[in-house]
């Protein structure tokens, strides 16, 4: 039996402490008698072990004949070596390594996916163990059922849903098999638009398994919503799906003929599918695989990715105005990602583009979602002179050009000659010759071709330089990803100069993450490690005492909830810029690995990255649970000696916030440095002091 593989990735480099998840790969003669193995003695081992506290958690995936375990251990490492010894001892078993496990985070779609991804992946394995050492029956249309309930929960469309199947059969293609039959055809049908489970149903029997798939589709899907997903939502879902039917012990060539038939279903009857696409559900009616070849994967067209692409953002409220539209169905995005596929080129995700020599990024192709929105708040107008502070690929630059076309000129500067060769190259590819392209140092601007009536920043400032000060039109608008706190608290501005020495802005920011910027500019965020996957990102300035927050996590964690309610979709991602200025306390962010997340040693609320208060050795932290119907209740967590103190203050903040409307648009004023008296609430910058107000 051909078992569908492990999804092959290629993850950015890791750089950060090996995890806490230990991998052992155990091999057998062949597939079935591995799975008898998983039935009759791992299954119960595994539970039990989970039940005492030796592990905190399991899952699995297959490799033909190997089944690879990740177990995270308990607190007593020699009771989890004895478990290891148990389940190792078996006849059957004919070779156990022990490799090092790095979480696929990338390919999840980030750590935060990663931490949903793990919680999924243990309810699932836990249920598929149980239901094989039960029969295992009907495992082909659980895996089409539990899909289905993901990218549903997920927020997809039927159609949308019909291109994760298309992802998958592209994915699982089997060039020697024959296309599904009607009778296939019809039982998917009957499996992909059910609304519900019959009796005799594995998941009436079991309803927390399908619900497991529903949160971590909905969590998945706020996720996108705050664009913080590494990847395409449609990418992450097809990985799912893919590790979803490997668990389950469904083959490469039954995963190509079940997804082909549900994309046959989805875009061929979609005349048969009844208003809201929910039927009757039903799990008892064998789908039966066959042996059939199948037409080559169609061929992908740009255009028609680029017009996709276009209707998303239009959709999602990124592109607001017809010249940003225009601009966005123009500018061929392929001529600048050369060597990448297309449908990741128009995907909504960001491309990484060079790293340094330890993985980290150091320029990318930013989220066409977030190209949008800055652009929206740049506003350029036909004739403008435009100074863009890092070039990157060069797209940005043929969306200026397009927004400055007739009479426009655009100027971007790019730190590093070979990334300036690549976007010179790339834009005269798309017939963009008339961008001027400088390779030097952003934060110095370009004196030559001032004054501009917009200047737009790509990456991550520390500061607004005293050249964009000097290069800015009278009257005009600098857009810029400002780190307002050490920590890496970024927003983007949209400031309009109101006099010589003065700009204000008074729009709602952009929640958004950029490289940080390089070269004169550059600035280094502060941290201190609590544990080997949590770090306290902080302002040094706030003098902490670093090792007594290091200490903060070996006292117990006390929680404190507010009674305050809050959607996905409520106006709130500025509550920790308001903390920010607010708070009584120094502010800092939690970053936490899905590690720590997923062994419960920190759970902060990810919506806010992390946002937190500290004094002394006590750590105080934004969280929230889900309290049903969308809904999740605001509080706080802490750790540390004045625990209970400090999560009463945090949570005093929290309603003082509430009280107060829930402000979510702040004003903010930058002056020049010098220009006036720096007040104890400004945020001081070398060039610039900020003054930022709700």
């Amino acid at each position: 039996m051909d078992l569908d593989p492990e999804p092959d990735t290629e993850p950015p480099p890791a750089t950060g402490p090996v995890s806490r998840w230990r991998q052992v790969n155990l091999t057998f003669a062949d597939w079935r008698t591995a799975e008898e193995y998983a039935a009759a003695r791992l299954a119960p081992a595994l539970v039990a072990a989970e039940d005492d506290g030796v592990i905190r958690a399991f899952w699995f995936v297959r490799k033909s004949e190997t089944w690879r375990l990740r177990l995270l251990p308990g607190g007593r490492l020699p009771r989890f070596y004895a478990l290891l010894a148990g389940i190792t001892a078996d006849d059957r078993i004919r070779d156990v390594a022990e490799p090092v496990y790095r979480a696929e985070a990338y390919a999840f779609g980030g750590e935060d996916a990663m931490r949903i991804s793990h919680t999924l992946f243990h309810a699932d394995s836990r249920h598929i163990l149980g239901h094989l050492a039960a029969g295992g029956d009907h495992r082909r249309e659980l895996g089409v059922l539990l899909a289905t309930r993901l990218m549903r929960a997920a927020g997809l469309e039927f159609s949308e849903q019909g291109d994760v199947w298309r992802h998958i059969a592209i994915r699982r293609h089997q060039p020697h098999a024959t296309a599904p039959g009607p009778g296939l055809i019809a039982a998917v049908q009957r499996l992909v638009t059910a609304s519900d489970d019959t009796p005799r149903s594995p998941l009436s029997a079991a309803p927390s398994w399908p619900r497991v798939h529903e949160q971590a589709g909905r969590d998945l899907r706020l996720l996108d919503r705050h664009g913080t997903l590494t990847r395409d939502l449609r990418s992450v879902l097809t990985h799912h799906v893919l590790f979803l039917f490997n668990r389950l012990g469904i083959s490469a060539t039954d995963t190509w003929l079940l997804a082909s038939a549900a994309v046959h279903v989805t875009f061929h009857h979609s005349s048969d599918i009844p208003p809201g696409y929910h039927s009757a559900g039903t799990t008892d009616s064998r789908v039966k695989a066959v042996n059939t070849s199948q037409t080559t994967p169609e061929t992908v067209d740009a255009a028609a990715l680029r017009e996709q692409l276009v209707s998303t953002l239009n959709q999602r409220g990124h592109i607001r105005s017809t010249p940003v539209e225009q601009a966005f169905r123009t500018v061929p995005r392929e001529k600048f990602l050369p060597g990448v596929d297309l449908e990741t080129v128009y995907n909504r995700r960001q491309i990484v583009t060079k790293r340094g020599p330890h993985g980290v990024a150091l320029s990318s192709a930013s989220s066409p979602s977030l190209v949008a929105d800055m652009l929206e708040q740049l506003d350029p107008q036909p004739g403008d002179h435009v100074l863009e502070i890092g070039a990157a690929t060069g797209i940005n630059a043929a969306l200026l050009a397009e927004l400055t076309n007739p009479g426009g000129t655009v100027t971007t500067i790019e730190l590093d000659q070979d990334l300036a060769d690549g976007a010179r190259a790339a834009l005269d590819r798309a017939g963009y010759n008339t961008v001027e392209v400088i390779c030097g140092d952003g934060a110095l601007g370009h004196p030559e071709s001032a004054p501009y009536q917009r200047i737009i920043v790509t990456a991550g400032a520390w500061d607004i330089s005293a050249a964009w000060w000097d290069q800015l039109a009278d009257q005009g608008r600098i857009v810029v990803p400002l780190r307002v706190h050490e920590s890496g608290l970024t927003r983007c501005f949209a400031f309009d100069r109101t006099g010589p020495t003065t700009l204000v802005s008074t729009t709602t920011p952009l929640v958004c993450g950029f490289v940080p910027m390089r070269g004169t500019a550059e600035h280094t965020d502060q941290h201190i490690r609590l544990d080997s996957d949590v770090v306290l990102k902080l302002d040094a300035a706030d003098q902490p005492d670093r090792a007594a927050l290091a200490r903060a996590l070996h006292h117990p964690r006390h929680e404190r909830w507010t009674g305050i309610q809050v959607t996905d979709n409520d106006p709130v991602g500025h509550l920790d810029l308001w903390l920010l200025v607010n708070a009584g306390k120094p502010f800092g962010r939690l970053r936490a690995g899905d590690t720590a997340r997923t062994s419960a040693l920190v759970t902060p609320a990810y919506r806010w990255a992390g946002a937190a208060i500290y004094h002394g050795g006590t750590i105080a932290y934004l969280a929230f649970h889900e309290t049903g119907d969308g809904q999740h209740e605001l509080g706080a967590i802490a750790n540390g000696p004045d625990a209970d103190k400090l999560a009463t203050e945090l949570t005093d903040l929290l309603d003082q916030w509430d009280e107060a409307g829930r402000p979510n648009k702040p004003t903010v004023t930058a002056h020049r440095t010098g220009t006036r008296p720096v007040q104890t609430s400004d945020i001081s910058r070398p060039d610039t002091v900020l003054t930022i107000s709700f």
